[in-house]
């Protein structure tokens, strides 16, 4: 009995093994980018990030995948003035759209899940608006990705991961404070970090 069990489990693996390896395209989203907007201490401040990605398998140990991502965000900066010891508060604007292509190498060739390791380079376009005051920003960067993704039976796919990467932005503009990207990396003084990256999607 335990024999026929083992068989049907080997039988039942074998056949999610081979759907999920016929798969050739991903397309998913991060969902919590979503409700950044419920995060934020200012209530008058609008947080808006969305991202999209797409996969493609070039082969069992080969995916590609491109992010488009948007983020707008309409918040309040406060500064203090040591000369006059007062502190002060501006609105700001800003926009960000962003591109980032992907080489995804999976080195256990199990197609589009499982573990993966990635390097992308990334372009960004940043427009601030602080009073009168436009300001435009073009970003290039480059990065490292690592994490796992799951494809279930019914094609449903979920997606952990993390990394680090660097941008640099034209012209110069160093941040003293940290802040998050429209795909979800978190920028600290040019370091990006990819501190815990989850996606949702469906595979076919």
């Amino acid at each position: 009995m335990k024999r026929i069990f083992f068989i049907c489990f080997v039988l039942l693996a074998m056949q999610q093994n081979i759907f999920c390896q016929n798969r050739k395209w991903t397309i998913q989203t991060s969902p919590f980018l979503m409700f950044s907007d419920l995060f934020i201490e200012d209530i008058n401040d609008t947080l808006i990030i969305m991202d999209l990605e797409t996969q493609y398998r070039i082969s069992s140990s080969s995916n590609f995948s491109l992010t488009l991502s948007f983020l707008y965000n309409d918040r309040t900066v406060y500064e203090y003035d040591y000369q006059t010891n007062k502190e002060h508060s501006f609105k700001e604007n800003y926009y960000q759209v962003g591109i980032k292509p992907m080489y995804i190498h999976r080195p256990f060739e199990t197609g589009l899940r499982g573990f993966f390791l990635g390097v992308y380079p990334n372009l960004g376009f940043r427009f601030s608006e602080v009073d009168e005051n436009n300001k435009f920003f073009t970003e290039l960067g480059f990065g490292f990705n690592l994490g796992y993704k799951w494809i279930f039976r019914s094609g449903l796919t979920m997606q952990i991961g993390t990394g680090i990467g660097k941008t640099f932005s034209i012209p110069s503009k160093i941040n003293k404070d940290a802040y998050i990207n429209s795909d979800g990396r978190l920028t600290i003084i040019r370091t990006d970090l990819t501190i815990c990256e989850f996606k949702i999607g469906y595979s076919f």
